[in-house]
């Protein structure tokens, strides 16, 4: 029986908070971010993705980050498929080496699975990302996601290396911008590729996600998000609904959900959910330099986005 990858169906994406005044992890306020994104029912949770701001910690600040939200995790319970929630780690860094290192690390850490863009001060060619996948899997064992981030990285992964290393680097799953051209015809294009049933083809973009999800979004695999682990609740909501051709049942938090990301791309990419997190009570201070903070005179647009948050529903007990 083939084995479903662990990269399917909601992943949220938590911020990394911080003390306000040392600046270091917020480990208690971390573990109260994933415990409330699974219970309100998220199928995965992913650390120190960009959302998480993962290249700014030390390996020791990894190490605890990793440790808090793996037990977390696992405290809150099984999720609604009744097994525990799977949480993955993101090791990008400068170099091979280091990137080997912290996929060593987030194994022995006790994640789940890893989550992998190639990343270059200049652009990689498929060579160089192959072996890059490559010598992560000859030092782990864990499944891998690839990040697909072609405007940030200058490279676009093709069906062809991604079913290269679905064979040969345990590639279980793909994160792909959902607002890109063409992007139905990509994902028929990677699944044909790769032929596989335990690889995910997913999909990232909060704004195009929630425009899309009842219009012109293609069905995927997954959803990788990092608005999810500050409002999981709503989200999943919309996602079932997605999932279920159920637009009826997820209007309102569609449109609410719209809104406020619609409000996010306003802002600075991790210092607007930082901002974000601190409206909805998360203590965080903002992200660390050189990122700085967002003015308090440009959140009135998230302030007011909140302030017409939909009423609970079951799912969003201890949101």
């Amino acid at each position: 029986m083939t084995v479903p990858s662990p990269f399917n169906g909601l992943l949220a994406y938590p911020i990394t908070p911080l003390d306000q005044g040392s600046g270091d992890p917020d480990l208690r306020a971390l573990a109260g971010l994933v415990a409330r994104a699974v219970r309100a029912g998220v199928d995965g949770v992913t650390l120190l993705a960009s959302s998480g701001a993962g290249t700014s910690f030390s390996p020791e600040e990894r190490a605890a980050v990793v440790g808090t939200a793996v037990r977390a995790a696992r405290d809150a319970g099984p999720g609604r498929s009744g097994s525990q929630v799977p949480v993955h780690v993101a090791v990008a860094a400068a170099s091979t080496a280091e990137t080997v290192r912290n996929a060593v690390a987030a194994q022995a850490d006790g994640a789940d699975g890893l989550v992998l863009t190639p990343f270059s001060y200049v652009p990689l060619v498929d060579d160089e990302v192959v072996a890059l996948f490559e010598a992560v899997a000859a030092e782990t064992d864990l499944p891998v996601c690839f990040y697909n981030r072609p405007a940030q990285s200058g490279y676009d992964a093709t069906p062809e290396v991604l079913a290269h290393l679905a064979g040969h680097a345990r590639l279980r799953g793909l994160k792909d911008p959902a607002g890109r051209e063409g992007v139905s015809a990509r994902l028929d294009a990677v699944r044909a590729a790769v032929d596989d049933e335990a690889f995910a083809v997913g999909l990232s973009g909060d704004l195009a996600m929630t425009e899309g999800a009842f219009t012109t979004l293609p069905a995927s695999d997954a959803w990788h998000t990092g608005v999810a682990a500050l409002v999981p609740a709503e989200y999943v909501r919309l996602r079932r609904a997605h999932v279920d051709g159920r637009p009826l049942d997820a209007v309102a938090e569609r449109s609410w959900l719209l809104a406020l990301v619609r409000e996010l791309g306003r802002l600075r990419p991790v210092a607007g959910l930082h901002a974000l997190a601190e409206l909805l009570g998360v203590p965080t201070g903002p992200p660390r330099g050189p990122v700085l903070a967002t003015p308090p005179g440009q959140t009135a647009g998230l302030r007011t986005a909140l302030a017409r948050r939909p009423a609970a529903g079951p799912e969003a007990a201890g949101s």
